[in-house]
C-alpha cells in the first residue's frame, strides 16, 4: 500500500512498486514510480465515478467485474487511511491549542507578577492580602475554565476516535463479507462445471 506510506517517504514507495513492475516477465511498459501513481490515481477517480453511476442502476443491471471488486477494496483501504490521517492532523491541532493556551496562562501570570514586583513596598505590604486573595481567586478561576475546556476536548476527540475506529471495523467486515461471497461463488461455480462435465461424460459413454 504505497498511498499508507509515511509523509517523505511517497515518492520512495512508489518508486519500488514500480521496479517491482518493471521486474515481472509480462510486464512490458517503461514505468517510474510518479507514472504508477499516477495512473493509480486515475483508476480510483475513474472507479469513484462508476460507483456513482452504478448506484443509480438496479441490482439486477449492475455487473460487477473482478476489476471492480479489486478497486473496491482499494478506494475503501484508500478511505480508512484519509480518515486516520485526517484524525492524526485534528489531534495535533488540538494539542497545539492545548500548548498555546497553556503558555498564555503561564505568561499572563509572569506578567502579573512584575507588576507587584514594581509596586511600592509600603503599598504592597498594607494591599498584600487583597492581592494574595484577587491572584488566587483569578487562577483558581483560570484553572478551572482550562480544565473544563480540556475535558470538552478530550470527550469530542474520543468521541471521534470511537467512531473512526467503528467505521474502520464495520469496513473490514463489510470487505471479508464481500471476499466469502466471492470464495462462494469460485466454489459454486467449480461444482457447476463438475457437474456439466460428469453429464457430458455420462452422455458421451452413453453413445458407445
Amino acid at each position: 500500500k504505497p498511498f499508507a506510506a509515511e509523509k517523505g517517504q511517497l515518492t520512495n514507495t512508489w518508486q519500488a512498486l514500480a521496479d517491482t513492475l518493471l521486474a515481472c516477465d509480462h510486464f512490458t511498459r517503461v514505468v517510474d514510480g510518479r507514472k504508477v501513481q499516477n495512473r493509480f490515481s486515475a483508476l480510483v477517480e475513474e472507479h469513484r465515478r462508476f460507483d456513482k453511476a452504478s448506484a443509480k442502476l438496479s441490482g439486477d443491471d449492475e455487473v460487477e467485474t473482478e476489476k471492480h471488486i479489486l478497486l473496491d477494496d482499494i478506494v475503501a483501504l484508500l478511505d480508512d487511511v484519509k480518515e486516520i490521517a485526517s484524525q492524526k492532523t485534528s489531534n495535533s491541532v488540538v494539542e497545539k491549542e492545548q500548548a498555546e493556551q497553556g503558555a498564555l496562562i503561564v505568561r499572563d501570570m509572569a506578567m502579573r507578577t512584575m507588576k507587584r514586583r514594581k509596586a511600592n513596598d509600603s503599598d504592597e505590604q498594607k494591599k498584600k492580602p487583597a492581592l494574595d486573595n484577587r491572584r488566587n481567586s483569578l487562577a483558581a478561576a483560570i484553572e478551572a475554565e482550562s480544565e473544563r475546556e480540556l475535558a470538552v476536548r478530550e470527550k469530542e476527540l474520543s468521541s471521534q476516535q470511537f467512531k473512526l475506529e467503528s467505521e474502520i471495523k464495520q469496513r473490514e467486515l463489510d470487505r471479508e463479507e464481500r471476499q466469502a461471497e466471492r470464495e462462494h461463488q469460485i466454489v459454486m461455480a467449480r461444482i457447476d462445471n463438475e457437474k456439466m462435465l460428469s453429464m457430458f461424460k455420462a452422455f458421451a459413454e452413453s453413445k458407445k
